[in-house]
C-alpha cells in the first residue's frame, strides 16, 4: 500500500501545481524533498488552513471517508458514496490520498477541525426549546458529555437497552447520536445550544445566489459611503481644532465619547476605530488648553484626506474598515485592549466575500462561520452598509463593486470613482435660510459651508440651514462677513436671498465690537462699557476707557473673552483682523494593513517543483511516520481497538488494550472492556500505540 510520502512523490506536476496554490503555507521556505512537504502538510496548523478552505459539502465528504475508516485503512470510494467534484477538492488539497479503490486520508488531515465538530450532524427541529425543557437527569448526562470531550460508554445505549433511562430518551429525541452498543456521542448542534449559541444547519448543497440589481446596489452604497465620508470629514475638523484627551490606559472616556457624540450629533465610535485603522486618528501627546497630555488626534495623513477627492476618501475609509482590528459591538471602552480583535479582519472578508447572506456563509465557509456568533455576522454586516461595502436595496444584503473590487485585490478607488457622481461647487440658496448642495460638493466648498451651516438632511443631495449660531461660530474661526458673502456670491445660482445676507450683516455687527491684540496682548473697543465688563470677568488691566492689556497670550484671551460671553476680533499690530486658530496638534499614524492570503507566483511554483523532483526519492519501505497523537484521534474516530503501552503512576510499564473514546487535554479516555470501565491516561505517559 502506497504511504502519503509516496503518493507526493507519485504526483504530476499539474497535482503539484494545484497543491502548491491550494496549500502555499506548506511551500514557505521550499521544501528539499516530498518527506519534508508530507511533514509540513500533516502539521495542525497546515491542516486547520486546508479544512477552513473546504465547504460544507467536502467537509461532509472527508466525514464519510473518517466514518468508513479511511483514517487507519483504505476504503473504496464507492463504499463512502463520495461525489467527484468533493474529491477533487480533497485531492487538490492533499487532505485525502490514493485511487478510487483505496482512498486514504492524508495523516493530520484531521487534526485541524474543531474537537466534537462534524458538519452533518443531525438538527432535530426547535432543538433549543427542546433542551431547555429536559428534565434535569437528562440535561445532566448532555452537560456532562459536554464537558468532556462529547463521547460516552454505557451499555444503556444499546438497541434493545432500557427506554426509559435518560441516554434512551436522548437518542429517541436526536439528543444524543448512537455509536454503537455501548457509545454515544453528542451532536454539534446539541452542545451549540448548551453554550449559548445559535445551532447552525450547513446545507450540503450551495445555496442559489439571488439576483442582484448592481446599479441600484451601487447607487444605494455610493450614497452611505459619502455619508460616512461626510462624518469622518466632521470628526477629523474637530480633531483638529480640539484633540481628545484619553483615560490613562489609552482607551477614550465615556464621558468624552459622549460629549463628542452631542457636538457632533452622531455616534463616531466606529468612525474613531476606522479613522486610526487608516492612519487618519491617532494616539500621542498633543497639547489641550495649554498642557501635553496623552490624547487622540488627527494624523498628518489626515490633511491629505481632507483634500483628497470624494472618491479616494471614500475608497480609504472603506479599506481601512476592511483591515480595522477594532470591534465596536463588544461593549467595552473605545480604543480597550477588550476592543481589539486582530482576528475580526479575516471574518469580516469571510462575511463580506458571500455578501452577507447567511445560508452562503454556512455552506462555503462551515468552519469559520461555526466560531462566529450570529451577533458578530450582525454587526459586521451593518457595518459594512454604513461605510458602502453592503446594499440592501431589494430586501437582501449585496456587495457594491468597490467592496468587489477590494476582495479581488484590484482598484478600489477606480471603483468608487465609478459610482461617485461629479462634485459640485455650486449651491442654491432659499427665502427659509437654507442652501441646497445639488450633489456631492467639492472637498474645498464641504469644508467652507460646513463653517457656516449646519447640515439638515444628508445625502448625494444635502441641505443645510444657516442660522446665527453657524455664523457665530463661523466668524470666530477667523472668517469676516465680507468673505462669507464673497463665497456665497461665488457658489450660489442667482442671487441670494436678501433675509440670508440681513442674517450675515446682523449676526456680524455685533461680532468684533471688542478687539484683541498682543501687548503681551491688549483689548479695545470704542464702547468704554465693553471694556469695564471685561475687566470683571477677565485679568485685565484698564489702561484707559477704551483700552486694556493682559499678561495673558494673545490665544488665550481671545478664549478667555468668548468663554466670558464676548465675541472678540483678533487683530495684528496695524489692525488687521487675524484667524489665531492654532496649529492642529498631529500625532503618528498607526494604519492597519489588510490581511491578504498568501500565494505564490508561477514562476516560483514551477522552481519549487523542480526541487521537490531532485530531492531524496521516497521511502522504499512504505511505512508511514507512527504518531501516537494522530493513531489514538483516527482510532477514536475510527471505533479501533489499540494496544497501549505506557507507565503508570508507580513508575511500572504496563499494556492494555482499549477502545479510545476521545483524547483532549493532554490525556486519553479509553474502554478497557476487560474490566468494562472508562480509562484515562495522561498522553506523555504512553510509550507505544499499536492498531489491534
Amino acid at each position: 500500500m502506497s504511504t502519503f510520502q509516496d503518493a507526493l512523490a507519485q504526483s504530476s506536476d499539474a497535482q503539484l501545481r494545484a497543491l502548491i496554490a491550494t496549500r502555499p503555507d506548506a511551500f514557505f521556505p521550499t521544501p528539499p524533498s516530498t518527506a519534508s512537504l508530507a511533514t509540513r502538510l500533516s502539521l495542525p496548523g497546515s491542516a486547520a488552513l486546508a479544512l477552513r478552505s473546504l465547504n460544507a459539502a467536502d467537509l461532509r465528504a472527508l466525514e464519510l471517508l473518517a466514518d468508513a475508516g479511511a483514517e487507519l485503512e483504505a476504503v473504496n470510494r464507492a463504499s463512502a458514496s463520495i461525489g467527484s467534484a468533493e474529491l477533487t477538492h480533497l485531492r487538490e488539497r492533499a487532505l485525502v490520498y490514493g485511487p478510487d479503490e483505496a482512498l486514504r486520508i492524508a495523516p493530520g488531515a484531521l487534526s485541524g477541525l474543531p474537537p466534537g465538530w462534524r458538519v452533518s450532524d443531525p438538527h432535530p427541529e426547535d432543538i433549543a426549546p427542546r433542551v431547555d425543557a429536559l428534565p434535569a437527569r437528562e440535561r445532566r448526562v448532555l452537560e456532562t458529555l459536554a464537558s468532556s470531550g462529547g463521547i460516552g460508554t454505557t451499555r444503556a445505549a444499546a438497541p434493545d437497552a432500557d427506554p426509559t433511562t435518560p441516554v434512551a430518551r436522548l437518542i429517541a429525541a436526536e439528543l444524543l447520536v448512537r455509536v454503537d452498543a455501548s457509545t454515544v456521542r453528542l451532536p454539534r448542534p446539541v452542545r451549540e445550544v448548551l453554550a449559548g449559541g445559535t445551532p447552525r444547519v450547513f446545507p450540503v448543497e450551495e445555496p442559489a445566489l439571488a439576483d442582484a440589481n448592481q446599479p441600484a446596489v451601487d447607487e444605494a452604497a455610493a450614497g452611505q459611503g459619502l455619508e460616512t465620508v461626510r462624518q469622518m470629514r466632521q470628526l477629523l475638523t474637530r480633531l483638529l481644532a480640539q484633540p481628545v484627551a484619553l483615560n490613562k490606559d489609552g482607551t477614550v472616556g465615556v464621558r468624552a465619547l459622549s460629549a463628542l457624540q452631542k457636538e457632533l450629533a452622531f455616534d463616531p465610535a466606529l468612525l474613531i476605530t476606522i479613522g486610526e485603522a487608516g492612519g487618519l486618528i491617532g494616539r500621542g501627546v498633543a497639547e489641550i488648553d495649554g498642557t501635553e497630555t496623552d490624547a487622540l488626534a488627527a494624523t498628518r495623513d489626515a490633511l491629505t484626506w481632507i483634500d483628497a477627492p470624494l472618491a479616494e476618501q471614500w475608497a480609504t475609509v472603506l479599506a481601512a474598515w476592511a483591515a480595522s482590528p477594532w470591534r465596536v459591538d463588544t461593549g467595552h471602552k473605545l480604543l480597550s485592549a477588550e476592543m481589539h480583535a486582530p482576528d475580526i479582519r479575516h471574518a469580516r472578508q469571510v462575511i463580506l466575500a458571500h455578501g452577507g447572506d447567511m445560508r452562503r456563509l454556512l455552506f462555503h465557509a462551515p468552519i469559520a462561520a461555526s466560531g462566529m456568533r450570529d451577533a458578530l455576522i450582525g454587526a459586521v454586516v451593518s457595518e459594512a452598509h454604513t461605510v458602502g461595502a453592503l446594499a440592501s436595496p431589494g430586501g437582501s444584503p449585496a456587495a457594491s463593486s468597490p467592496l468587489l473590487a477590494l476582495l479581488d485585490g484590484t482598484d478600489i478607488t477606480a471603483a468608487t470613482k465609478a459610482l461617485v457622481p461629479a462634485e459640485v461647487d455650486y449651491l442654491i440658496a432659499q427665502a427659509d435660510m437654507t442652501i441646497l448642495a445639488p450633489g456631492p460638493l467639492a472637498p474645498e466648498a464641504a469644508r467652507f459651508l460646513e463653517r457656516i451651516a449646519e447640515l439638515e438632511s444628508p445625502g448625494l443631495a444635502s441641505v443645510w440651514r444657516v442660522t446665527e449660531a453657524s455664523l457665530r461660530k463661523a466668524l470666530e474661526t477667523g472668517l469676516t462677513s465680507a468673505d462669507i458673502h464673497a463665497w456665497l456670491g461665488r457658489h450660489v445660482l442667482g442671487e441670494v436671498p436678501q433675509g440670508l445676507s440681513y442674517l450675515i450683516d446682523d449676526v456680524s455687527r455685533t461680532h468684533g465690537s471688542i478687539r484683541a491684540g498682543s501687548a503681551l496682548s491688549y483689548i479695545r473697543s470704542d464702547d468704554p462699557a465693553l471694556i469695564a465688563a471685561a475687566a470683571e470677568r477677565v485679568a485685565v488691566r484698564v489702561l484707559a476707557p477704551t483700552v486694556a492689556v493682559s499678561a495673558e497670550p494673545l490665544p488665550r484671551l481671545v478664549a478667555q473673552l468668548r468663554d466670558a460671553g464676548f465675541q472678540p476680533t483678533a487683530e495684528n499690530s496695524d489692525g488687521v483682523e487675524l484667524n489665531i486658530a492654532p496649529e492642529p496638534s498631529l500625532v503618528p499614524a498607526t494604519p492597519s494593513p489588510l490581511p491578504r492570503p498568501r500565494s505564490i507566483e508561477p514562476e516560483q511554483a514551477e522552481r519549487i517543483i523542480a526541487v521537490l523532483r531532485s530531492g531524496p526519492a521516497a521511502s522504499a519501505a512504505g511505512v508511514e511516520p507512527s504518531d501516537t497523537l494522530e493513531t489514538l484521534r483516527a482510532a477514536a474516530r475510527g471505533r479501533r481497538h489499540v494496544t497501549l503501552g505506557y507507565v503508570d503512576k508507580n513508575g511500572r510499564g504496563k499494556t492494555a488494550t482499549v477502545l479510545p473514546l476521545s483524547v483532549s487535554a493532554g490525556q486519553v479516555d479509553a474502554l478497557d472492556e476487560a474490566t468494562d470501565r472508562v480509562v484515562r491516561i495522561a498522553l506523555p505517559r504512553i510509550t507505544r500505540v499499536v492498531l489491534s
